[in-house]
């Protein structure tokens, strides 16, 4: 999508700065409006009964995120919180019809960026019942440092996004860096090479976590 910048927002977009860990917006709070990431990252959590937190997705520089409930009319189904330091825009419009006449343009490219969304997390269920603990640990840190390389990720957060336990990702990434998949020297998971976590994740498989 375009920057913020080039769609007719300037008068109801405000700045927002966001410390590490501190909740842009709630889940189950009132709608208000949507954001966009101007720097920083943010991510969007689902937190179920058990206290269980999942990693649902990524927002990096340039990313729209809080704009579903402005086509279902309900409240915030997740929450969104800054992974490190970030500045946000917040465009307050209380529904879709008032987007569309904000800026026509903008609902048009929403509604678009929504159903890619909607397909990918089709995609990911499929891969959840599809594939075992190992290659969504692999295809989740092939994911973050395709797209996210810079951030210092965890064991934790590649196994809330992955749907795996901690301990399982900890030990999987252990036989990793083993195998020289992983760098040694990295305290957290850093692949040395994405082709070759590539060619690690197509070998033939002896055993599954």
């Amino acid at each position: 999508m375009k920057p913020i910048s080039q769609y007719s927002l300037c008068s109801t977009a405000s700045l927002i700065n966001v410390t590490k860990r501190e909740p842009v917006y709630i889940s189950n709070t009132e709608s208000c409006g949507f954001y966009y990431v101007e720097e920083g990252f943010i991510g969007l959590y689902q937190v179920a009964d058990t206290g269980k937190e999942s990693l649902l997705r990524l927002y990096g520089p340039g990313s729209f995120f809080g704009y579903r409930s402005l086509f279902t009319g309900q409240r915030y189904p997740a929450t969104s919180r800054a992974m490190e330091a970030s500045k946000v825009r917040k465009v307050v419009v209380k529904d879709f019809e008032s987007l569309q006449h904000l800026s026509p343009e903008l609902a048009r490219d929403l509604a678009i960026e929504v159903c890619q969304e909607l397909g990918e997390a089709e995609k990911r269920l499929v891969q959840f019942s599809a594939f075992n603990a190992k290659n969504r640990i692999i295809d989740t840190i092939h994911h973050f440092f395709t797209y996210y390389p810079q951030y210092p990720w965890t064991y934790r957060e590649i196994s809330e996004y992955s749907a795996t336990d901690v301990t399982t990702v900890i030990r999987f990434c252990k036989s990793l860096k083993e195998s020289g998949v992983l760098c040694k020297q990295h305290r957290k998971p850093h692949p040395l090479d994405l082709n070759k976590l590539d060619r690690y994740r197509n070998k033939p498989k002896e055993s599954t976590l």
